[in-house]
């Protein structure tokens, strides 16, 4: 065992040395890493201090030192990263729009002007074409005068306006439509007709077209003749109306306008997009150097070196020094005990050679353990011949089997042989006289032949015609059957029915009563049968209306005025089987619970209850004997009001007094007892951070719906009764008779230790508020806005560290080598990978036992010294369940069904045997 410390001691040091080595080439390989993204260039030497400190109960792990000290940087990279990545998307956006665009250009869906206010209903269901389309320029007009022309038709809202295909104008409500003027009012100078032509195949008749054109005149506005008039240089009149517009070319009138323009704007996208992808490009380079960046962080940490080797080795250095001591007080108390065998043999060999000697057996000891091996010798070989002797017998009864198989074998094939041979010679008789009939037939036979194929043509025509027939014979019988079955079915089941709704019938009887018909509401003296012979038989109700002889009642009429009455009563119930269960359920415990009060009353009260008909009634045994429980609340509500006079109000105020002041010291004492709990906890989760550096406090405040004397109670409470005087006793008394008062008032049907639990319940008086403590100390609270603002780690964090933090306070107050166990079911169910592995290095920093059940939860965290893994399997088909066992070991998986021992690979005493079943018996698995 000394050696066994020496050792242990001596691998803590060769794992420190180990781990130290690793970490020197772990920072060689990484340091360019952290020096790009800007981590502290203290960050060695921190990672050096904690490993010198890895065993110390408070000291922080590697992976929690390089988080704490990389914290800041990588948090700048994540936040660089998601702007690159805002960036990507808004990019792939404005490359998708401008695409959309192109491609709307390109299938000629983008040729409209710019959409007017006064238009604004589809001109899908209009029939007819707006005024670019109709017309294109002469062949003599230059571009100029043509941009000019169509620059002063869109700028006065002429070039889009709506040529109808006949005079009747649709009603719409936002549009605007062309209509030429008259032919004695249009200009009689030069007008658009003179330069503009009619587009053919355009679905408008050509004339109204040529009336528009003819209707605006085409002249300088000082010489224009009518109310509409354009120019070349782009100026224009409408009505009242002046104005100019100019463009450098011409755009929606005419097929190679159109197609200049979407070319123009063809080329004007493209350049955009080219520069878009280019800046998308470099975006995403970025951020895929950025991710690259993240990436080696990540690996980087999980690259650290492992310390579960200098703790196990701590860990076998405490269990060494323990099997010292056991093994040095058991050496103690082992040599005692062989000083007292070596004289007990002594004794013994004295004893024997006295035996020998009266024997005359000089070496009886030798010879008898030679006799004893020659006997165990003659005891194993015997075994062995009874074994072979067994074997031998199966073997010869085996021989003699196949024997008689092969000799069976051998005589069938001989018949077989036989058979095949007379087989083979009838054979070639046959073939033979066929021969010899056809030779003798010649054409006879091939007339004989089609003959024969006639006749079974026809014979196989007839048995078709038999089996249909056959088969609409048997059609028809099982239909005459089924319908027989339908009716005696019909009939049975109106038997069935009746007899049905005659037993359901006589259900209602105890709802005949009086009071329970007041109780429901039901007006109107109705009574229940008076003998069974106002009721009919099933069997002569069916026989009734089998013979039609009129209306048959069902039920008596009072029967039947009752249940309508009772129907229309309960109409706008709804109860469901699940509600009803449950107010049955309700009605039970709540009648349990009075009787258990009751019984604690003292006073020899006895209920009793039953539903003999469905209905349940309850009484009350008391000195007048049965009674009602309206008539016993009276009662017993009389005989407390009596006993509220024998009280006065000193004696109460002195029974007050005495019950505050006990009651005031206890819960002082609770509330001292929980604070210190809770400051414990603080403590404690101080002192585990999450991976951000923030961490939660918890806090035991008072309640912010307590009204003020309700605070001021909870501040007396707060000081020893031994500090109280009498205006303090008083202020509580005065303060709790108004709650008790209030209470009472608001839940007469309490008992009064009811209501004192309810208005002494210091618990409520108080809440546990939550603050977010950042990295530099700051302490916000953590509120469900605050709580929703955190990253998905940090929430899962900030929900489980108050709870390790409590079971590690309560158990504190266990033996030392107690479990500390923690039970979870469905653990860390919607927490990430990640998160899941901060959260199980809290629960190995609080020294927590965990056992935890979920569908996919793989404890394999180099945070995790051990875990054991029993991954069910369930098979319907068998019935049964199967267990497979994997552990998780400083690093590694072990699994049975590999070939690892896992008995040897951790390192088990063997102590756990598996007795062998005896004959008959059952084994389990």
């Amino acid at each position: 065992a000394k050696v066994a410390v020496l050792e242990a001691e001596t691998a803590v040091e060769s794992a420190r040395s180990r781990c130290a080595t690793e970490l020197r080439s772990w920072w060689t390989e990484q340091s360019s890493l952290y020096a790009e993204i800007d981590a502290p260039a203290s960050l060695f030497d921190s990672l050096d201090t904690a490993l010198g400190r890895i065993g110390d109960d408070d000291a922080a792990t590697l992976s929690e030192t390089l988080t704490e000290q990389t914290t800041d940087a990588v948090d700048s990279l994540r936040l660089r990263r998601q702007q690159y990545d805002r960036d990507v998307a808004a990019a792939e956006e404005a490359i998708a729009e401008h695409e959309s665009a192109r491609a709307a250009i390109e299938s000629e869906h983008d040729d409209a002007p710019p959409l007017s206010a006064a238009r604004q209903d589809a001109r899908s269901r209009l029939t007819g074409a707006p005024l670019w389309r109709l017309v294109r320029f002469t062949d003599g007009v230059d571009a100029a005068a043509a941009a000019g022309i169509e620059a002063a038709l869109e700028a006065a809202n002429l070039l889009d306006g709506w040529v109808t295909v006949d005079d009747a104008l649709p009603d719409v409500e936002s549009e605007q439509f062309l209509v030429a003027l008259p032919a004695a009012d249009r200009p009689t100078g030069k007008t658009l007709a003179d330069v503009l032509e009619v587009e053919q195949d355009t679905g408008v008749p050509d004339d109204r077209v040529r009336g528009l054109l003819e209707s605006i005149a085409l002249e300088s506005l000082d010489l224009c003749e009518g109310p509409v008039g354009v120019a070349e240089d782009g100026a224009y009149r409408q009505g009242i109306q002046r104005g100019r517009h100019t463009k450098s070319d011409a755009e929606y009138i005419g097929t190679t306008a159109r197609a200049r323009r979407r070319a123009a704007r063809i080329t004007e996208l493209d350049s955009t997009l080219e520069e878009t992808r280019a800046t998308l490009d470099e975006t995403r380079a970025s951020a895929d150097a950025t991710a690259a960046l993240l990436t080696r962080t990540t690996a980087a940490a999980q690259a650290l070196p492992r310390t579960g080797s200098i703790l196990t080795a701590l860990k076998k250095v405490t269990e060494s020094a323990g099997a010292l001591r056991s093994r040095s007080d058991t050496a103690t108390a082992v040599g005692r005990e062989l000083d007292q065998a070596i004289a007990d043999l002594s004794a013994k060999e004295k004893q024997l050679r006295a035996t020998a000697s009266t024997h005359r057996t000089p070496h009886v000891a030798r010879e008898i353990d030679s006799l004893a091996a020659a006997v165990r010798h003659f005891e194993k070989q015997g075994e062995m011949v009874q074994r072979c002797r067994r074997e031998h017998a199966k073997e010869v009864e085996h021989t003699r089997e196949s024997e008689d198989r092969l000799h069976e074998a051998r005589g069938n094939a001989e018949e077989f042989a036989e058979e095949a041979a007379i087989a083979e010679e009838v054979l070639a008789q046959q073939i033979q006289r066929l021969e010899t009939l056809r030779d003798t037939l010649g054409a006879g036979a091939e007339q004989l032949d089609r003959q024969l194929e006639e006749a079974h043509a026809r014979i196989e025509a007839c048995k078709k015609e038999q089996r249909d027939a056959r088969k609409a014979d048997k059609d028809a019988g099982e239909a005459i059957g089924k319908a027989e079955g339908a009716y005696n079915t019909a009939v049975q089941t109106l038997r069935l029915a009746l007899t049905e709704t005659h037993a359901d019938a006589a259900r209602l009887a105890p709802y005949a009563r009086r009071d329970l018909l007041e109780l429901l509401g039901v007006d109107g003296g109705h009574t229940w049968p008076a003998s069974s012979a106002a009721w009919m038989s099933a069997e002569q109700l069916v026989y009734r209306i089998q013979n039609a002889e009129g209306d048959t009642p069902i039920l008596p009429p009072e029967m039947d005025a009752l249940f309508h009455a009772l129907d229309g009563a309960t109409e706008s119930v709804r109860v469901s089987d699940s509600a009803r269960k449950s107010t049955r359920t309700a009605l039970t415990t709540a009648l349990q619970d009075f009787d258990a009060q009751l019984a604690v009353a003292g006073q020899d009260y006895r209920l009793q209850w039953d539903a003999p008909d469905g209905v349940t009634v309850v009484q009350v045994q008391d000195d007048e004997g049965y009674s009602s429980i309206g008539e016993f609340a009276a009662r017993i509500a009389s005989a407390r009001s009596d006993q509220e006079l024998l009280l006065t109000e000193s004696e109460r105020r002195i029974l007050e007094d005495a019950l505050l002041t006990g009651l005031a010291q206890q819960i002082h004492e609770r509330t001292v007892d929980a604070r210190e709990l809770i400051a414990r906890m603080g403590t404690e989760m101080r002192e585990r951070r999450m991976s951000s550096g923030n961490t939660i406090g918890v806090h035991w405040v008072l309640a912010d719906n307590l009204d003020d004397s309700a605070k001021a109670i909870s501040k007396l409470l707060e000081r020893d009764t031994s500090a109280l005087g009498p205006d303090e006793l008083a202020t509580m008394r005065a303060h709790f008779a108004h709650q008790i008062r209030t209470a009472r008032a608001a839940h007469p049907e309490r008992s009064y230790p009811e209501i004192l639990a309810s208005a002494l319940d210091y618990r409520r008086w108080r809440v546990f508020s939550f603050t977010l403590i950042s990295g530099n100390g700051n302490e916000d609270r953590l509120t469900v806005a605050r709580h929703s603002a955190l990253s998905g780690g940090e929430q899962s964090v900030s929900l489980h560290l108050p709870l390790f933090a409590a079971a590690h306070v309560m158990l504190d107050s266990a033996d030392p080598h107690a479990p500390r166990l923690l039970a979870l079911d469905e653990a860390f169910a919607g927490v990430d990978d990640n998160g899941r592995a901060e959260l199980l290095g809290l629960s190995v920093q609080f020294d927590l036992d965990l056992f935890m059940t979920g569908f996919d939860l793989w404890i394999t965290y180099g945070g995790v010294p051990g875990c054991a893994h029993y991954d069910l399997a369930h098979s319907t088909a068998e019935q049964s369940v199967s267990a497979t066992l994997l552990v998780w070991s400083d690093g590694e998986l072990l699994a049975e069904h590999d070939g690892t021992d896992l008995a040897q690979a951790l390192g088990s005493p063997l102590r756990r045997r598996v007795p062998t079943p005896a004959e008959g018996a059952f084994e389990f698995a």
